[in-house]
Formats: structure tokens, C-alpha cells, sequence
């Protein structure tokens, strides 16, 4: 056997070893993320079907008669009708987003399973694209409260999935971390408007749904920048 083939077989993996795979994120975590987030859209689609069914006008009307209640320059049936109409869509908005909440924990929790299976089997890693995408995602969510948290987690995706295009996997993970809200944000901007259409001031509560939806949209580039800037940060520094 010459020098040559003794490197390649050296090389090779054994039967053992192609079984395994790179697997930096334990299995429990993909439950606990799956469950949390069910938890939270579970308790969305409460919040959301209590509000619609137990928020009416004549709730808004007495909560108007508080003597605390600002109108800012609505009558106070113009206030009752425009309330009215946006809490119904506002109910709406926290209902789908807990749906949506709902259903990507469930797709999340079975695309794992179908991976860890999979590396099992053929080897690989199980800190695919998407896995190291929504684990930066929660670290996001989770240090939220500090300025840039994106970054934090844009890093995290970068490096759990230590491919090539980091800061590409940093951008997406900013991008998820903002994109729940969406649905939520949408619904709102659909509120103001239907308020406002309903005691004839559209132009008013169309000038503050474009502001609604377009300060989502920078919240969404900012956080998106923010997460390539840690993704990029995390090739250099690991």
C-alpha cells in the first residue's frame, strides 16, 4: 500500500462515524423552543378571542364616560364607533398571529425530528440553515430588551451553522425575529383604517396606518442589517 492510499484511507470515515454528525444544539432544546412557542400563540388566540368577544362598543362607551379617557378630538360617539371597529380588527391581528405562532412551532418541532433522524442515519449536521436561523431568532427575542439584540442573534445563527455565508445567515435570523409581528402590525394598520372610515376621517387614519406599517418595514431592514453585522462578527471572531 503506497503513502497515498494509506492518506485517503485515513480519511475516509468508518461506518461508525458516518452514522453521527455535528449536532451543537441537544435535541430537549428543540422541544422547550417548540413548546414555548406554542404556549405563546395558545395564549394569543385567548387574548384575541376574549377581546372580540367581550370588547363591544358599549364596553369602549363606558370606559369613554372615565373622566381620564382622552378623545383627541373625536366626539365621544365618533371615538365609541371608531374604537369599535378597530379593536374588532385588532382582535383579529392577536388571533391569526397566535395561529401562526401555533403553526410554526408545530413545523418547526417535526422538521427537527425529520433532520436528527435523518443525520442519525446518514451523518451531517443537524445545525441546517433554517435550525441555526430560528435558534438566532429566540436569542434575539430573548435579549430584546438590549439596543441591537440582533446582532446577538444574527451571531448566534452564524456560528451554530458555520457555513459559508454568514452574514447571509445573520440577515435572515434578523429577519425572523421581526417577521412574527407582521401579521399583527398589518391588522392594526387595517384597524386604523376602518376606524377612521367609519366616522368619515380615512385620510387621518390612513396617514397613521402608512406610518404603522412603514416603521415596521424599518424595523424589519434594521434588524436585518443588525443580524448580517453579528453574522459577519461571528466568522471573524470564531
Amino acid at each position: 500500500m503506497t503513502d497515498i492510499d494509506t492518506v485517503q484511507d485515513t480519511r475516509r470515515p468508518s461506518a461508525d462515524e458516518s452514522s453521527g454528525g455535528h449536532d451543537p444544539v441537544p435535541a430537549i432544546v428543540d422541544w422547550l423552543l417548540g413548546i414555548l412557542t406554542g404556549i405563546v400563540g395558545l395564549a394569543l388566540v385567548v387574548v384575541g378571542v376574549n377581546i372580540y368577544t367581550r370588547v363591544d362598543q358599549a364596553t369602549i362607551a363606558e370606559a369613554v364616560a372615565d373622566d381620564s379617557v382622552q378623545l383627541n378630538g373625536f366626539t365621544e360617539s365618533e371615538f365609541v364607533t371608531a374604537a369599535g371597529s378597530f379593536t374588532d380588527w385588532l382582535a383579529a391581528g392577536i388571533f391569526v398571529t397566535g395561529i401562526v405562532c401555533l403553526l410554526v412551532a408545530a413545523a418547526f418541532v417535526v422538521a427537527r425530528r425529520h433532520t436528527r433522524r435523518r443525520v442519525a442515519q446518514a451523518g451531517g449536521t443537524t445545525a441546517t440553515f433554517w435550525a441555526s436561523v430560528a435558534y438566532g431568532g429566540v436569542v434575539t427575542a430573548l435579549v430584546s430588551f438590549i439596543p441591537g439584540s440582533a446582532i446577538a442573534g444574527g451571531a448566534t445563527a452564524a456560528y451554530l451553522h458555520n457555513g459559508d455565508s454568514n452574514a447571509r445567515t445573520g440577515a435572515v435570523s434578523g429577519l425572523a425575529s421581526t417577521g412574527l409581528t407582521v401579521p399583527l402590525v398589518v391588522f392594526i394598520a387595517i384597524g386604523f383604517t376602518a376606524g377612521g372610515t367609519a366616522v368619515g376621517r380615512l385620510a387621518d387614519s390612513a396617514f397613521l396606518a402608512a406610518f404603522i406599517l412603514v416603521a415596521e418595514l424599518i424595523a424589519l431592514a434594521i434588524n436585518t442589517c443588525l443580524g448580517a453585522l453579528g453574522g459577519f462578527l461571528a466568522a471573524r471572531l470564531f
